[in-house]
């Protein structure tokens, strides 16, 4: 079976330890399908490092490097002034000839899009074989929580005066909006999904009520299966965090849950993991993060985050919307408790009460308790961090999710044959 995956990073192909580590969980799918011989695999992705077209064959599978489409200045003066609707069209027109090129080439039996923020799913209009999205976000939900109580556009469009920075933010704000119509006709034209929620199910069941969803859980980072590191409550309480840049990611309830903890859990430590920029936040709620004891660890390897949360009271997951976390299955898998807001898929990883616990979104009072009470409550603690492991390894299972793919590559084939 030729299978073609249109992802958002090189997965294998490259891999910085020490730079954002998005997708590590597909780069470690890729490693157990490539163990399958009757497997086929070939990866496109945009890169940075070419102007053109590259393929290149390596450990088996090969690897298409695409340059992002070069965009005329009067391609970007229509996209900033022009409707997202349109500009959605004129996006699909400009990126879909090398994509199709690359399933041209490879010739697969069936395509699977990782993750619906890039252009890639429209290859379902342009292919004859069968496509599954793969669903990661869901970047029209982000949207509508993109900003956090407090903020508006004008305050984080104008957070600094200067031209480039306002026109970069501006710039963004017309890509989330594009990228989101673009993910809605992608709904509407796709038949076949995989997703790993009760939330992204019916979200996509919503939209696209005729479609055919798989539920199919994620493969963690190889480190995070390691059972050789036990986990150990530390003498103060420690937490750990981690999130990306993102406004709706929650740095905000972060600041303030400290706050409010820090006058009634004075010594506590907070590691925030990620290419935080707390500046503009920092500003908004006159808190300093090194005010209220958080400590921002810039982007960790998997190996860095995994020590820090075996010797961490609990995970802290903030964010104002998500599928189910990564980062809190990793934190689940490592015996960690995790506290987090209940939004998105989230109530996938955790069972408020037994393996974790959940707080309304933007209450930083609730939050900061629970972090004292699990501190104040070893025993509670260490049991749902058991309870929470225990879930973790069957729902991370690597065999059983290779199963599984496979067994959803089958039906959609069997399927899309009839």
């Amino acid at each position: 079976m030729r299978v073609l995956w249109f992802t958002n990073t090189p997965s294998c192909y490259s891999q910085n330890p020490n730079g954002y580590n998005g997708g590590g969980w597909i780069s470690s799918l890729e490693k157990e399908l490539g163990k399958i011989p009757e497997i086929e695999l070939g990866v496109c992705f945009y890169s940075r490092s070419v102007t053109e077209a590259k393929k290149e064959e390596s450990g088996g599978t090969v690897y298409y490097l695409l340059p992002r489409p070069h965009k005329s200045v009067k391609y970007t003066i229509e996209t900033i002034f022009g409707r997202p609707g349109t500009s959605t069209f004129r996006h699909e027109r400009l990126a879909m000839p090398a994509l199709v090129n690359v399933a041209e080439d490879f010739k697969p039996d069936i395509i699977q899009v990782f993750g619906s923020e890039n252009i890639y799913g429209l290859i379902a209009n342009h292919v004859s074989v069968p496509v599954v999205l793969h669903i990661q976000g869901i970047l029209s939900a982000c949207l509508n929580a993109f900003l956090p109580p407090f903020v508006s556009w004008k305050m984080y469009l104008w957070q600094d005066k200067s031209f480039g920075n306002i026109l970069r933010r501006l710039s963004d704000k017309i890509a989330w909006q594009r990228n989101s119509v673009t993910e809605q006709r992608m709904f509407r034209s796709l038949r076949y999904y995989m997703g790993h929620s009760v939330w992204d199910e019916r979200i996509v069941k919503l939209i696209s009520p005729d479609s055919c969803y798989f539920h199919c859980n994620e493969m963690l980072r190889e480190v995070f299966y390691d059972k050789s590191a036990k986990r150990t409550l530390p003498d103060k309480p420690v937490f750990v965090t981690t999130i990306s840049s993102p406004l709706y990611k929650g740095f905000d309830l972060v600041l303030k849950t400290a706050a409010i903890l820090k006058k009634v859990l004075p010594d506590f430590e907070w590691k925030v993991f990620g290419d935080v920029n707390p500046k503009f936040v920092e500003t908004v709620f006159r808190i300093k993060h090194h005010d209220v004891g958080i400590k921002l660890m810039g982007v960790g390897t998997a190996e860095q985050i995994r020590s820090a949360l075996i010797s961490a009271t609990a995970y802290v997951h903030p964010s104002y919307i998500e599928n189910a976390s990564n980062s809190l299955c990793e934190a689940s898998i490592s015996g960690v408790t995790g506290i987090s807001v209940n939004v998105g898929g989230i109530p996938a990883v955790i069972d408020d009460g037994r393996t974790g616990f959940l707080v309304p979104a933007n209450d930083p009072f609730q939050m900061a308790y629970l972090m004292k009470y699990i501190y104040e409550n070893p025993e509670i603690n260490i049991a749902a961090g058991n309870a929470a492991r225990k879930e973790a390894l069957v729902r991370h299972d690597r065999q059983t999710i290779v199963c599984r793919v496979l067994e959803i590559y089958n039906e959609i084939l069997e399927n899309d044959s009839k």
